[in-house]
């Protein structure tokens, strides 16, 4: 932040548990003596079909997901308010078309877009609430399906490549700062074009 330039500080936190956010929140606050900007990264992806989705796994990926997201921004609100802060929170394209084999993350982001639209009405004009929704990024989570589906998803999106963490940094760098002072309630795509090709449910164009 501004009072802060340069500096840095790790909070280790768990966001499975509404008292790790409340705890991760209430310490930066305290660390950085208020809050401008918060960007809701935190999430979990794997596998599964519907048939063997228990509730326990649900729960976890809604908790990780989508409820620490309504937990932080709780927390967070007075701060952000006090400095016209900016909010904005990591969606998926799962979350806008569906994804078969994955129905639990794609409900977590979706719902996670849902509140964006919701909160950038409710707390305009103190804080912008937006959204980021990459498509298939070369992070650690997905290296392991990368490997197997990487170079068929990169040939057919129409960028021709697959995200790199930097583009979707770039995205919220711009929606964070206030060159976007006039946006909200927007999910920004940073899929290299995948919903132009992809149809609904599908992984991976064909």
């Amino acid at each position: 932040c501004a009072e802060h330039p340069g500096r840095a500080f790790a909070i280790e936190a768990d966001l499975d548990t509404d008292e790790g956010c409340v705890r991760l929140a209430h310490e930066a606050v305290r660390a950085l003596g208020g809050a401008q900007v918060l960007v809701h990264s935190a999430g979990i992806w794997n596998d599964g079909p519907i048939a063997t989705l228990s509730r326990p796994v649900l729960e976890e990926m809604f908790r990780v997901n989508t409820f620490s997201a309504f937990s932080l921004v709780r927390e967070l609100l007075p701060a952000l308010k006090a400095r016209g802060g900016s909010v904005v929170f990591i969606g998926s394209t799962a979350g806008q078309r569906g994804e078969a084999g994955h129905s639990h993350y794609a409900a977590s982001k979706g719902a996670v877009q849902s509140l964006a639209l919701s909160l950038a009405v409710e707390l305009a004009p103190a804080v912008r609430v937006n959204v980021v929704s990459p498509g298939w990024i070369r992070t650690p989570m997905a290296e392991g399906a990368l490997r197997e589906i990487g170079d068929v998803v990169a040939s057919t999106l129409p960028n021709r490549r697959l995200g790199e963490i930097d583009d979707v940094v770039n995205a919220v760098l711009y929606l964070a700062s206030d060159v976007s002072s006039h946006v909200l309630g927007q999910d920004l795509g940073v899929s290299g074009g995948a919903l132009l090709v992809v149809p609904r449910g599908q992984l991976v164009p064909r």
